[in-house]
């Protein structure tokens, strides 16, 4: 039987993987509970799996420090060696050593040798020292786990598990057809509205037609949808890692996770979440001794929680250490030059912390006080179409609250007319729609801010920023949209109203463009841009008098400048 290599290698990259991280999180769970022996059988059985799998291929490298580390866990098994704070870190390093590997494979590139195997000396040195004493009813035998035998899934009935690994591209083409088709439907059915000679028989078939492939299409949206837990149970490392680095005591609390998001919006916030919870335990979680001070106990707790809310999945990154310390924020911002500081709320004083450079920290560590970080995470989740707040209390803790939608392929869009185009603006970001009078359109766009019931709004017309132009001006509709901790009022031309959009990935071609994230389809087969109104309105500049304003006005209004 011919063996396609190039596609077992893809299927031993990606299973790999999965049980690598695995088997750190059975490392950090024996950490906490040393004596579970049903998670040191876990972890041995693990190991064992990935040496069977690379065996197969004769990854050779991988396959010897992978039994290596199964000799260790052999004798953690057998208790000829116990579970320490020590070994633990040892073996979080030999799954690092895997998974350095893994990248060298994927990427075709030569490995860190010498680091590798500098690990798996260690492991052997380790296994060395080891007790030889072994009590009897401690030995299990290697026979039930043979050094040829793969981890093929099958069932007690010698049946294969039903799972199939499908390429994150696939599902995007497929998903792509069932819109064009969908689209092509629709035109079909305007077709045969207008077509006197349609009989109701044939309008029925294709209302059903057009239901099934709706189906179809949400069937094909709800396979990119994974449980967050995946993304959150990768942080128990980031946990475990940080507090150590900071001599602190911290666990990590999962709430919410079976809560569903899109695999691109979870792989996208990962790092995200990563520097939030870095971050909780570096300024937030206090050292053992202050927090016993303080009435608390020793240990802190960082808790990632998530909930579906509507279209959105809102996630939080909480602690229960020190909290902001407002009189530093304050104390920063003047250094900065920040004008009004005693007047700001504290609702506003959080906002200062996604500032570029801003940060109170007293000095550099290795996991923040940069001065790079909050400012960049407030960028990433608004390249996700989301946003992000902060809630805090000094001395009780602070959580970071994103809420992000659930997909990035499919969005409910809100369509609008600019200069003769169709645009579309994700309907989440959307907080109202309003009409400007015909005698105070001159005054909105010579000094770029709209009077929005007694109050100033900030006011751009989209066709000064996307460069569209066609048909005379009306601006007669303004779209009123969230943009970091204020809101923004977008001129259009006519508002076409609310439809669900599936959206493409831009060509290459097209990826410079500022302000748009994707393409779709319209109902009659053209092409429509996708709004990205977070990097749009991060471009507008002054002057005013030219319709733009500065960063500042769109979010304070020109009051408080």
């Amino acid at each position: 039987m011919d063996v396609d290599r190039a596609a077992l290698m893809r299927l031993f990259l990606s299973d790999s993987e999965d049980e690598l991280n695995r088997l750190e999180a059975e490392v950090l769970s024996l950490e906490a509970h040393p004596d579970d022996v049903t998670t040191v059988d876990s972890l041995f059985r693990i190991a064992h799996t990935l040496k069977g799998n690379a065996s197969i291929l004769a990854l050779d490298r991988f396959a010897k420090l992978a039994h290596t580390l199964e000799d260790l866990l052999d004798a953690l098994r057998t208790r000829r060696t116990v579970m320490t704070k020590e070994l633990g870190s040892l073996l979080l390093r030999a799954v690092d050593a895997l998974r350095g590997m893994l990248a060298s494979l994927r990427n075709s590139e030569p490995e860190d040798a010498a680091k590798h195997n500098s690990i798996e000396q260690e492991l052997i040195a380790w296994v060395a020292g080891a007790d030889g004493t072994v009590p009897a009813d401690a030995i299990e035998s290697r026979a039930a786990f043979p050094a040829e035998e793969g981890s093929l899934p099958v069932t007690p009935d010698g049946q294969w598990g039903p799972a199939l690994r499908i390429e994150m591209v696939k599902i995007d083409q497929l998903l792509d057809l069932a819109g064009r088709a969908l689209v092509a439907q629709g035109q079909l059915g305007a077709s045969l509205t207008e077509s006197f000679a349609a009989s109701s028989d044939v309008v029925e078939q294709h209302q059903l037609i057009e239901r099934l492939l709706m189906e179809m299409q949400d069937w094909v949206i709800d396979t990119r949808m994974v449980p967050v837990s995946i993304f959150f149970r990768s942080h128990a490392r980031t946990v475990r890692d940080a507090a150590k680095a900071q001599h602190k005591q911290v666990r990590l609390r999962i709430e919410g996770e079976r809560v569903r998001v899109d695999t691109g919006i979870g792989e996208s916030a990962r790092d995200v979440l990563t520097h939030l919870v870095r971050n909780a335990i570096d300024h937030g979680i206090e050292s053992p001794s202050v927090r016993v001070a303080h009435g608390k106990n020793p240990e802190g707790t960082v808790t990632l929680r998530a909930a579906q809310n509507g279209n959105q999945v809102v996630i939080q990154v909480a602690d229960d250490g020190a909290g902001f310390n407002l009189s530093k924020i304050r104390a920063r911002a003047r250094l900065l030059g920040r004008a009004n500081v005693d007047s700001l709320s504290v609702q506003e004083l959080h906002q200062l912390v996604f500032a570029p450079g801003f940060s109170t920290a007293e000095k550099v560590t290795e996991l923040s006080g940069r001065g790079v970080g909050m400012d960049v995470v407030r960028r990433r989740v608004e390249d996700l179409h989301g946003t992000v707040d902060i809630d805090s209390t000094e001395g009780a803790g602070t959580t970071v609250e994103l809420r992000l939608p659930l997909s990035l392929s499919v969005i409910e869009g809100f369509w609008v007319d600019v200069g003769g185009t169709d645009f579309v603006v994700p309907l989440d970001e959307v907080i109202e729609c309003v009409e400007l009078p015909p005698d105070r359109r001159d005054e909105a766009e010579s000094e770029g801010i709209v009077d929005l019931r007694g109050e100033p709004l900030a006011f751009v017309h989209l066709s000064d920023l996307l460069g569209a132009s066609g048909k005379p001006r009306t601006l007669e509709q303004i779209v009123v949209v969230r943009y970091r901790s204020g809101r923004v009022g977008l001129g259009v031309d006519a508002i076409r109203g609310e439809r669900q959009t599936v959206i493409k990935p831009l060509g290459r071609l097209f990826r410079s463009v500022p302000g748009i994230s994707g393409s779709t389809m319209r109902p009659d087969g053209a092409v429509a841009f996708v709004i990205d109104v977070a990097r749009l309105l991060r471009s507008v500049a002054r002057p005013s008098t030219r319709g733009f304003v500065s960063e500042t006005t769109l979010v304070r209004g020109p009051a408080e400048i």
